[in-house]
């Protein structure tokens, strides 16, 4: 489909960030041209003309870290420290679940992001098969791993292990190429050496990121410290795991060494700011990442310790605690809190064809509505979309070129049916009200 936005305000993150009255031709999912406002181009030689009076044209938001089933447990265990929620809570209902119901819970995960902006995500789950199904249907873009635990040696190991090699195989650069895959073990206190030592050969084999947690908590932290003499980050450097490309969430307890590590090896840091101070675990030290040399994204987590997943709000709540912190105004500016979220996000997923509104990449947008009182005056357009704007704001989405969300109105799958199922799952085992 050739499209073309006419008249648009837009946040480029090129130079200049900001343009007025930009026009943007798609064609084959790829922005082919940017043009000042009037377009050089006949409106009759596209198959949509979509006018941008009043609206924002942005780059799609880019979800780095986030378990999109979760959406399952939104507000079943609210108020818990991470083990306790985790090991008490999480864990033995997860046991329960079915291939059904992680397909039904992923489509309301990616209507949710897809209504807050979001185009790309990186998920680490269970039943990842019916994930890339929905991801498959649904038109997102998406990086996928089964996350692997294995503390011990033995049968269970080998058949995690065995799991991830069988979803590389099957899903990796499927979805006309927006779906990719990654190695996830689920951390260094939940898998064995021998875990990551596969999955070191599997990335440098295939070419994947490994996608992990690591220094989450300072009870993690002091546990590292306690079993190996080392931080976790020390650790993973020790068995040669930032050897690969390295998608680390969290990293909220780092000492000054742990960052010189990561920034040594290009080690691509996700702050999840909502989850960290949901679960009380602290705040990642993003400023000082940043200035280490250190990518820093952004992700949600899931939503069942966030209770959302909405991006534009980890964004907004990234800027404010750092400069709340650190009690320096400028600490993390509004130009780099978004880029966090879109530009930083495509750099951590080994992802450069999205990011930017940019001749070449491909087309991944999100359009917002300012004619909404929060949005005046407009001093400032980047300022407003951190500071004041609202998931509600998003009126249309673009993926890899194809529309798959019109005037609120998701296009290619049934949201209502989701919303159906997981309603039926509360019903079978929820027993909060």
């Amino acid at each position: 489909m050739k499209i073309l936005l006419k008249d648009f305000t837009a946040i480029t993150l090129g130079e200049p960030p900001v343009r007025e009255h930009l026009s943007i031709a798609i064609e084959d999912g790829v922005i082919s041209k940017l043009m000042d406002d009037p377009p050089s181009l006949c409106e009759k030689d596209f198959d949509r003309v979509i006018s941008g009076k009043d609206q924002l044209v942005i780059p799609g938001f880019i979800n780095a870290h986030t378990h999109l089933a979760m959406v399952l447990m939104r507000g079943y265990a609210d108020d818990l420290p991470l083990r306790r929620w985790l090991a008490e809570e999480i864990w033995p209902l997860e046991a329960q679940l079915t291939d059904e119901d992680v397909y039904w819970a992923s489509l309301l995960g990616i209507a949710e992001m897809i209504r807050s902006g979001t185009t790309c995500f990186a998920d680490m789950y269970f039943h990842m098969d019916v994930v890339a199904q929905a991801v498959k249907e649904s038109g997102i873009r998406a990086l996928l791993a089964y996350g692997i635990i294995a503390p011990e040696l033995g049968d269970k190991l080998a058949q995690e292990l065995r799991v991830t090699e069988e979803f590389v195989e099957r899903h990796h650069g499927t979805a006309e190429g927006r779906i990719r895959t990654a190695v996830a073990p689920h951390a260094p206190y939940t898998c064995h050496p021998a875990v990551w030592q596969r999955a070191i050969e599997l990335a440098q084999q295939h070419q994947l990121i490994i996608h992990t947690h690591l220094s989450e908590t300072r009870g993690e932290v002091q546990e590292a410290l306690q079993r190996w003499g080392k931080t976790p980050v020390a650790y993973l450097e020790s068995l040669g795991v930032f050897e690969a490309p390295v998608l680390a969430a969290h990293c909220v307890h780092l000492a000054d060494g742990d960052i010189r590590l990561l920034a040594e090896h290009d080690v691509n840091v996700v702050h999840n700011p909502t989850s960290n101070l949901k679960l009380a675990s602290g705040v990642a030290p993003v400023k000082r990442l940043l200035d280490s040399g250190v990518n820093v994204a952004l992700g949600t987590d899931g939503a069942s310790s966030n209770n959302n997943l909405d991006l534009l709000e980890e964004i907004r709540l990234a800027a404010l605690l750092q400069k709340g912190i650190l009690e320096e105004a400028s600490a993390l500016a509004a130009p780099e809190a978004l880029k966090l979220g879109t530009e930083r996000g495509a750099w951590a997923l080994g992802w450069n064809e999205i990011g930017r509104i940019e001749v070449g990449k491909r087309a991944d947008l999100a359009i917002l509505d300012m004619g909404r009182p929060h949005w005046v005056p407009q001093y400032e357009v980047i300022s407003n979309l951190v500071y004041s704007a609202q998931a509600a704001d998003v009126r249309t989405v673009i993926i890899d070129g194809r529309i798959v969300m019109e005037d609120h109105e998701i296009q290619t799958f049934d949201e209502e049916a989701a919303k159906a199922h997981v309603y039926a799952f509360q019903k079978r085992h929820g027993r909060r009200r």
